[in-house]
């Protein structure tokens, strides 16, 4: 009989320890504040195939920390597939800049922004020229989340963060 009422008791005790690990990740603090030191900046660079396999526009969004707050930069540049440089490449324009403090919220719809990149980074990638980019970088050159290609899963990701932000979203429209 003893020695059962200590089986028990050694069950009770590691179902609790699990339990309470389990609960210090999902209370841990989740914030841009842990790894944008004062001169650090996190890109969010994406291109977009308005114009094929001749590239399109390009959005950029920049973070930081000043302040004490984690600041967001955004820029949006707009294309006319028939203006090209000598090169050939496409003439972009800025067409919106905006800047924003981000809430704890905003902070959080971003991270979720990198974690489904990431996720789909294990997707089979198409071969080809054309096709949405998106690149995730630190200034510091730890970090690097790339992916390109035409799978509608990189654009819904990009667009629900560009809701999320109060931006407006990328319908791509093939000329």
């Amino acid at each position: 009989m003893k020695y059962i009422f200590l089986i028990i008791l050694f069950f009770v005790g590691c179902s609790d320890k699990e339990t309470s690990k389990k609960t210090d990740l999902q209370q841990a603090k989740y914030s841009f504040k842990n790894i944008l030191g004062y001169k650090d900046t996190l890109c969010i660079k994406s291109t977009f195939q308005d114009c094929g396999e001749w590239g399109g526009h390009d959005e950029l969004i920049k973070m930081y920390r000043s302040d004490r707050k984690i600041r967001l930069a955004y820029v949006k540049y707009k294309v006319n597939c028939g203006e090209r440089y000598n090169t050939g490449s496409i003439i972009q324009k800025r067409d919106v800049t905006e800047n924003l403090i981000l809430s704890d919220s905003q902070q959080v719809d971003v991270m979720n922004y990198i974690n489904t990149l990431m996720k789909l980074k294990f997707i089979d990638q198409e071969i080809g020229h054309s096709g949405n980019a998106f690149l995730v970088e630190d200034s510091k050159g730890e970090l690097r989340i790339f992916h390109h290609g035409d799978n509608i899963h990189s654009l819904n990701n990009y667009n629900i963060l560009m809701q999320k932000l109060g931006f407006s979203t990328v319908v791509i429209k093939n000329e």
